[in-house]
């Protein structure tokens, strides 16, 4: 797989930015709860 490839099919597959910032954000608020509720 050539690296044109490469990029194409990741750029299919690639979600929008909103989506991704999405699972970050809620990625984050879980990692913060958990450690707030140990900390508690």
């Amino acid at each position: 797989m050539t690296r044109d490839e490469l990029n194409r099919e990741l750029r299919m597959h690639s979600a929008s930015w909103q989506a991704v910032a999405l699972v970050y954000a809620a990625l984050l608020g879980t990692l913060v709860l958990s450690a707030m509720a140990i900390t508690a």
